[in-house]
């Protein structure tokens, strides 16, 4: 005895099932790309872990990355404009515990409730805000999280221009804090 197979059912099946797999890959994709850090954070905490200086050992219970098979940095200074190639005219840090103040907090922020930034960045003090300015108004904003780097010294009203966006490492093999270059070492990255 043979069996029949019908052929129009197995393609029909066979149809659902590769549609159902695009529509999965496709949602996956959408769901990792909206994950995803931007490339401007991926290059900055790059920049960070390799021109740190190291101020003490690191600890046992802390996984600590020296980069090792990178090639030597050509400077200790992590020039920010390099790190975000897209257009902006100042950057704002703002450290957790906020809040955003003027005049960051009286730029357009196209819909973005402050009322609500301010609250998670005073409740929880891994949040720490970085947001660039063009204009008048704040073209990208992402928050980073404190056990990436320290940026509380960053924190400044006036934010910084291209040209002063300049910025030193350190790290105790437990976390990275930046502090802003000195003035006579802002030529490093002009």
């Amino acid at each position: 005895m043979t069996v029949q197979v019908d052929h129009q059912l197995w393609r029909k099946g066979w149809i659902w099932i590769s549609a159902v797999g695009l529509i999965t890959a496709i949602a996956g994709w959408l769901v990792y790309d909206a994950m995803m850090a931007p490339s401007w954070m991926r290059k900055f905490g790059l920049d960070i872990a390799a021109r740190a200086t190291i101020v003490g050992a690191p600890s046992d219970q802390t996984a600590f990355s020296t980069m090792k098979g990178r090639e030597a940095p050509d400077s200790p200074y992590i020039c920010f404009a390099d790190s975000a190639a897209f257009a902006w005219d100042r950057v704002y840090f703002v450290a957790s515990g906020g809040p955003i103040v003027p005049p960051l907090a009286d730029l357009d922020w196209q819909g973005e409730d402050l009322t609500a930034m301010n609250e998670r960045l005073a409740r929880d003090e891994r949040y720490q805000l970085v947001a660039f300015q063009r204009d008048d108004q704040v073209v990208e904003f992402s928050y980073y999280f404190k056990i990436w780097a320290d940026l509380t010294a960053l924190d400044r009203t006036e934010g910084f221009d291209r040209a002063t966006a300049v910025f030193t490492s350190e790290s105790d093999g437990e976390i990275y804090t930046l502090k802003p270059a000195e003035p006579g070492q802002l030529a490093a990255c002009n």
